[in-house]
């Protein structure tokens, strides 16, 4: 059965441009409703009027902020059918070189962000006859080492992929959860803003990041790839078929360490966790 969108209430952050304005485009062209937010408050507010959007700022490192978008968009649209937690920041640089506040800043905004999007949003789902669907942005990065020189993007994008799978896990099956994960594609994050406290990048390398990601797919085309796989109810939804080849590496690398060191065999399950929580509550029962 096709997935409806026509009608559909949804929430976009990071919407202001990139895949976060493409996935928002592409929802009104598909008749869902959409709330826009975004920190950058002059092009959000005149991308949502283009698009007949209503629109909110929230600095999604901030949870209280996040909560009272989750909650705005409750009051202002009843229930809330998707939420796309695509806000999303990067720097460059060598890892050893890095400083404290980089991390501070990549974190809060990439994890902590994501986290407490699907965190408040999934609440509210929950609680819904129909639940919902949710998509997070991950990234290529998450599924496998793809080039050095972003080293705190590349992991806050393996802990936003581990979030995914822990919530996967954690909600009720009403509430279905994607981890979108596209590869180079066509947006200004070369020219993200990052607080005045840290390095800033010279115009130089901002040149360079802008005619990489010149390179990319185009916007559209991840965004469309995007909710065509949260139509689908997938998990991991891909986009590039050259991030394949890193996670093929990832897992081979894994598997021949198994295989080396702990090979699978009789009594591979002594010490699973989950196997050992449910006999120990399954004794506590019955004493």
């Amino acid at each position: 059965m096709s997935f409806a969108w026509a009608g559909r209430n949804a929430v976009v952050t990071g919407a202001a441009s990139g895949i976060g304005l493409a996935l928002s485009e592409d929802l009104v062209a598909r008749g869902a409703r959409v709330l826009m937010a975004d920190i950058a408050e002059p092009a959000l507010a005149r991308e949502a009027v283009r698009l007949g959007a209503v629109h909110r700022v929230c600095d999604v490192s901030d949870p209280a902020a996040v909560e009272r978008l989750a909650a705005e968009a409750k009051s202002l649209f009843g229930t809330i059918d998707l939420a796309f937690a695509n806000a999303g920041t990067i720097l460059n640089g060598p890892l050893a070189d890095a400083a404290p506040a980089e991390f501070d800043f990549i974190y809060a905004v990439n994890v902590r962000g994501a986290w407490s999007t699907i965190a408040a949003f999934a609440r509210i789902m929950r609680e819904q006859e129909h639940g919902g669907r949710i998509s997070v942005t991950a990234s290529e990065h998450s599924l496998g080492f793809q080039h050095g020189g972003a080293g705190f993007y590349t992991a806050s994008k393996h802990a936003v992929l581990g979030l995914a799978e822990v919530f996967r896990a954690e909600l009720p099956e009403k509430v279905r959860i994607s981890a979108f994960c596209p590869g180079l594609v066509a947006t200004n994050l070369a020219d993200a803003a990052r607080p005045a406290d840290l390095p800033q990048p010279r115009e130089s390398q901002r040149a360079f990041g802008r005619a990489v990601q010149a390179q990319g797919m185009a916007a559209a085309d991840a965004a469309r790839a995007g909710l065509d796989g949260v139509a689908r109810g997938d998990f991991y939804i891909v986009t590039h078929a050259n991030a394949h080849a890193a996670a093929e590496r990832r897992f081979s690398e894994i598997d021949a360490a198994f295989a080396a060191q702990a090979p699978v065999g009789e009594g591979a399950d002594r010490y699973e966790v989950n196997r050992i929580v449910a006999e120990m509550r399954a004794a506590r029962r019955d004493s």
